[in-house]
Formats: structure tokens, sequence, C-alpha cells
């Protein structure tokens, strides 16, 4: 092999390790500031319906906002899911699994699994829960705009 050859070839490994590296995907949001700010603001969303805050949980919505629960009546809009903190008592829950996926510089899709008990017309209620979340910007502010739960075991 001639030195020409050689320095060809170390160039070409060069140039492919370059790009190669160059294509590595980028760390996963959950290790970023707003994957830390988004998970705050589930968990404050989950407290502020826990105290009855209506105006506080509201607050943490964006207009255009729609929930899909396994309750079966289908979406609703914001002012069905505020109202829905008067017929149930919250009374403990607990979030973990988070991951939160990038959709663009400002959405999110924040994905948990919940576990709570309370009463709902009276009735104790005790589920566990897979929720997917789509969060978005909205000047400083993260704020929700769509929210889906399934049961789980």
């Amino acid at each position: 092999m001639t030195m020409k050859s050689t320095l060809l070839i170390a160039a070409l490994c060069l140039a492919m390790i370059t790009t190669a590296s160059a294509q590595q995907p980028k760390p996963a949001m959950a290790a970023t500031p707003a994957a830390s700010a988004l998970e705050a603001k589930v968990r404050e969303s989950w407290e502020q319906f826990k105290n009855k805050d209506k105006a506080g949980f509201a607050a943490g919505l964006a207009d255009g906002y729609r929930a899909v629960e396994d309750d079966g009546d289908g979406a609703r809009d914001a002012k069905a899911e505020v109202a829905e903190i008067d017929d149930f008592e919250l009374s403990q829950y607990a979030l973990k699994d988070f991951h939160v996926a990038p959709l663009g510089t400002s959405a999110a899709l924040v994905t948990y699994t919940a576990a709570y008990s309370g009463t709902a017309g009276g009735q104790p209620v005790h589920d566990k829960i897979a929720v997917a979340e789509v969060w978005v910007k909205r000047g400083s502010d993260w704020k929700e705009l769509y929210s889906q739960d399934t049961k789980v075991k």
C-alpha cells in the first residue's frame, strides 16, 4: 500500500467518523429543564384538582383543551374538565414513570402512570391509569392542550 493510499483511507475514515458522530441523536428531553418543568406542572395540576382549586387548575389548561377519559363519555372541553372537580373527591394519588418527548420547540408529549383513590357520586374509586398529555408553551408558561387516559392493571 502506498503512502498516498494510506492517507486517502485515513481521510475517508475520519470523514465517516465525523459524519457518524454528527448524526448521533440528541439526548432525550427527559434530562432537560423543560422535562423537569413539565413534570412539576403535571404534579401541580393533580394537587390543584385534589385541593379543589378550580381557578388554578383551569389556568393550566390551554385554549382549545380537550380530554378523553376511560369513562366512555367521549371528548370533553376545559369547562367540563374543571366542573369534574366538584363531582370527584380525590383523596390520594401517586404519579410515576414520567417520560417527556419533545414535539418541536414549543410542545411536548408527557406520559406517566397514576394510581389514585377517592369517591365519585358517593361511590369509592380506586384506579390506575396510563396518561398521555400534550403540553404547549404559551409565552413563558406551559399549558396542557390534550389529555387521554387508559385504565391499566
